[in-house]
């Protein structure tokens, strides 16, 4: 299994976890009206002003602003003068199309945003690719302001449905419709979606091995401020250890003096498991914040968040450090044009310098990057020392990927009080407890565990495999008429689901095929269907991104999980198919299951040819309390798994033996259990939940070769 970030929760904060937070659900509206019909009925933006495609094309020697990707167009829309209402399934529903010829991505401010009790509000566009929402009166904020985060294409629809006849009607206004002219999501088509803006020069952050390392850059969010500008930013800690949501930033990000209430925070955008195929999900974010330190003077700028990050983002408050010598190691972890997570790293001692007509000697000058660099979009993303502190966030320079130079970021111990104005200064809000310390260690707010678990391993490569070329894969359409692809997740005792990630390697958004998204329960194969999100459409689960399908509510499962989907329709093209991880020497466990003709079986058990495997199908879990352990077997020798073991006991041996007789004896020598084992591939189990609990012996015999082992049995 792939190394896990685990993230820890605590229930009961003070601060409100929903305030700016999407809360699940679909919209009412039909995914398949046809475009045409939407663009005779949407409210069209001007076009852009001449002056605007030159913006592409700027580049400047010295970097110092945010990376400008969208035009505003100011608008007063609203359900009073614009769009049209309809009654549909017992609610009151106002929609309005809004196009802007030509857009890459839309984004819309709502300059007032009062939701009613019971009212639900979504923002996607026409195919329902990306959804944004449910938005709801717990997304009610001082200001009345509202930004959210940008969709791909050149429409957007915004969903308001209310109860029927309720008294208070939701407040709503949108003030600017932003225009993406810069390309943020890069699609050339959803099957080969590109989203590489950045340099080639760039380590994914995702192909970090050190735990150090991938804790600290889950507090490094991207920054959109306006709908137009791109920036970085970083979650840090405070001396109180509160989990206050404080992100420190580029003071010039933030242009217009109520730019921090339009703050677009994103988590986890990054790659999954270190492979630049798949773009990650966009989808965890927060919106607004109360700005509590700004100096243009220093270029930094610490915003508190309007919302705690929910857990399931699985946030990480990083530390951060006040020496004036900090120890390189330095790694700058950061979103640069607006791409996903990435890595610089530096080697030799940074040193203090000015920087541009900042205050003298108040920055860390970067002299070279031995790999990765920064660029526009990079503005306030943090430069952690090598412990895993920040001691400075960027504020420009003139490092490339041909020329990796000459980066400044402001210093954490210049900026702490060298203003005596509180709203000028991190000690004030970073040291509430006027304890004077030093530095501080990063940690996790939350207490119960929030993971991201993946039948992949670190070193698997993700792939497929052919039936016959032109007959489709294993893992999705096919001659075969294979119906469910299934990953197999367990046993546990018990675990807590708040999501699944789903990725696909192919997916015709042109097609008008759907699919579900399925999880089910079971002692042997998928039994119950537990939960699922049905006639999904081949154009919202894009080729080559990963799609997080949020639980509306967590759902509390013991024993085995299976996480899938199931396809509503044959078809010998290659419509769909998930991602597998390819032939690896070192992966031990199939996980992989696939159902056809209504009898589910392993990949192991459906192709001679196959090999151990996983869809790649993670889930997004807390309260883990597994049962097995998935540890890999010493080759050559015996391997016997979970060892304590409740009721299976699984046995792997080299391939060729087919068959084993198996003993288990007590310490005092008593033949408790005497079994002829048949195996495939291997591999089977013995069942041992009918014995008493306590120390066994086990003994098996292949041939004229014997292995034993002790193993405990404990209660299930």
């Amino acid at each position: 299994m792939k190394q896990l970030i685990l993230i820890f929760l605590i229930y009961g904060f003070s601060i409100s976890l929903t305030a700016q937070i999407s809360h699940g659900g679909r919209p009412m509206m039909d995914a398949g009206i046809s475009s045409a019909r939407l663009v005779r009925q949407a409210v069209k933006m001007p076009e852009l002003p001449a002056y605007v495609q030159q913006l592409s094309l700027q580049e400047q020697t010295v970097r110092y602003q945010p990376l400008t990707f969208a035009h505003p167009h100011i608008v007063k829309l609203s359900p009073d003068n614009s769009g049209e209402w309809s009654h549909e399934n017992g609610r009151d529903v106002w929609r309005i199309y809004i196009q802007s010829q030509g857009a890459y991505s839309l984004n819309i401010i709502f300059d007032r945003f009062v939701m009613a009790p019971g009212s639900r509000l979504f923002i996607f566009n026409a195919d329902q690719s990306v959804v944004h929402g449910a938005f709801t009166s717990e997304n009610n904020s001082p200001s009345g302001i509202l930004a959210t985060s940008p969709v791909p294409g050149d429409m957007l629809i915004v969903e308001l449905s209310e109860p029927a006849r309720v008294g208070k009607k939701s407040e709503l206004v949108i003030g600017t419709v932003n225009h993406d002219f810069m390309d943020l999501y890069s699609f050339v088509t959803a099957e080969t979606n590109r989203f590489k803006r950045s340099g080639i020069c760039n380590p994914e952050f995702t192909c970090e091995t050190d735990p150090m390392w991938l804790e600290a850059g889950q507090s490094v969010c991207r920054v959109i401020v306006d709908g137009t500008e791109l920036c970085s930013g970083v979650l840090v800690n405070n001396t109180q250890n509160d989990g206050t949501p404080y992100v420190i930033t580029a003071a010039h990000c933030l242009r217009n003096q109520n730019s921090h209430q339009t703050v677009i925070f994103t988590f986890n955008y990054q790659v999954p498991n270190c492979d630049a195929r798949v773009e990650g999900s966009f989808t965890q974010t927060v919106s607004g914040s109360f700005q509590r330190a700004f100096s243009s003077e220093l270029d930094i700028a610490l915003l508190e968040m309007s919302s705690v990050p929910p857990a399931t983002y699985r946030p990480y408050w990083a530390g951060w450090s006040r020496i004036t010598s900090p120890a390189a190691p330095y790694k700058c972890i950061h979103h640069p044009q607006g791409d996903v997570k990435k890595v610089a790293r530096a080697e030799s001692a940074v040193t203090e310098s000015s920087f541009l007509s900042f205050v003298p000697n108040s920055h860390w000058r970067i002299a070279s990057w031995s790999s990765g660099t920064t660029e526009g979009g990079s503005s306030g993303a943090p430069l952690f020392d090598a412990n895993g502190r920040v001691i400075g966030t960027l504020s420009g320079g003139s490092a490339t990927c041909a020329n990796p130079v000459n980066d400044y970021f402001v210093r954490i111990n210049k900026a702490w009080n060298h203003f005596p104005q509180e709203a000028a200064q991190l000690s004030r809000w970073l040291d509430p407890t006027n304890s004077n310390q030093m530095v501080i260690d990063g940690f996790s707010f939350y207490e119960s565990e929030v993971s991201r678990i993946s039948g992949f391993r670190t070193d698997d490569l993700a792939g497929w495999e052919w039936l016959i070329p032109g007959n489709g894969v294993w893992s999705g359409h096919n001659a075969r008429g294979d119906k469910a692809f299934a990953e197999r997740y367990g046993s546990y005792n018990p675990i807590t689901l708040h999501g699944v990630y789903v990725m696909p390697s192919k997916s015709k958004a042109s097609s008008s095929q759907t699919l579900n998204l399925r999880l089910w329960s079971g002692n042997q194969e998928p039994e119950t269907l537990i939960a699922s999100r049905d006639n999904v459409s081949l154009a919202q689960i894009p080729a080559n991104r990963e799609f997080l399908w949020m639980l509306d509510e967590p759902l509390q499962v013991s024993g085995y999980l299976w996480a899938g989907v199931e396809l509503n329709y044959y078809t010998v093209t290659d419509s769909f198919a998930l991602y597998q991880s390819k032939r690896n020497s070192n992966k031990a466990i199939n996980s992989a299951w696939i159902q056809n003709n209504q009898e589910w079986r392993s990949v192991m058990g459906w192709y001679s040819a196959a090999y151990e495997t996983s869809f790649w199908i993670d889930i997004l879990a807390s309260d883990i309390n597994p049962v097995d352990t998935f540890i890999h077997p010493v080759k050559g020798g015996m391997f016997v798994y979970p060892n304590p073991v409740s009721d299976r006991l699984f046995l792997i041996l080299d391939n060729t033996v087919s068959a084993v007789v198996t003993e288990l004896i007590t310490p005092s020598g008593q033949l408790v259990l005497r079994q002829k084992l048949f195996l495939d591939g291997g591999k089977g189990y013995l069942n041992v939940g009918h014995l008493q609990p306590g120390i066994y012996i086990l003994r098996i015999a292949s041939g004229n070769q014997y292995y034993t082992e002790k193993v405990m049995v404990v209660s299930g």
